[in-house]
């Protein structure tokens, strides 16, 4: 397998598990239904990144603790072409870490197909974001807001406010997106 396809099914039960919630009273939480819960739990669905933000917030987690990686620093700077730590969550949308072992940041190129989304509700987090677009067009709301971005084009905007981010065109967006303070691939271990 060329990627690195990261299974947090398990890492969900485990913490259900733990907090001693039951499947009916997670999806309850975070407005979803048992079932869906149940796939991700197995392995049959991927989330989409606000769900999985929700969750995360559930257990009162980082949303990076749900995500199985090596955290130790690499042996070389350069990460070879294939090997990038990756993550797939609803509608295929992936997400390549650019920047392992970094603590302050995280750099990664998130690839959108025609009509995904990082997830119907809109979230938050700690830090700062920016993004430039590579291809393709993304939507980006920001609170009461929608922009629009082409290829060149570059947002950036504080975290704490609810975004979400839509690809509405025809063909796959590409963004080369950073994190001041890493959220998605953060370097804790399980």
């Amino acid at each position: 397998m060329d990627e690195l396809v990261l299974n947090i099914g398990k890492k969900i039960q485990h913490y259900r598990k733990k907090n001693e919630i039951t499947l009916k009273k997670l999806a309850d939480m975070i407005h979803a239904t048992p079932s869906l819960i149940s796939q991700i739990e197995r392995g049959k669905a991927n989330p989409s990144l606000s769900t999985l933000k929700s969750i995360a917030d559930v257990f009162e987690i980082p949303i990076g603790l749900l995500f199985e990686y090596d955290s130790k620093n690499p042996a070389s700077p350069i990460i070879k072409k294939g090997t990038h730590k990756k993550i797939i969550t609803e509608g295929n949308v992936r997400y390549s870490l650019l920047t392992p072992g970094a603590q302050d940041m995280e750099v990664i190129i998130i690839e959108f197909p025609p009509g995904s989304s990082s997830g119907e509700r809109m979230y938050e987090h700690e830090g700062l974001e920016c993004g430039y677009l590579l291809k393709g067009e993304l939507s980006i709301e920001i609170e009461d807001n929608n922009y629009v971005i082409q290829p060149g084009d570059s947002i950036s905007f504080e975290s704490y406010k609810r975004h979400r981010m839509t690809n509405q065109g025809e063909v796959t967006a590409i963004a080369l997106w950073a994190n001041v303070v890493p959220w998605i691939f953060i370097n804790e271990k399980f």
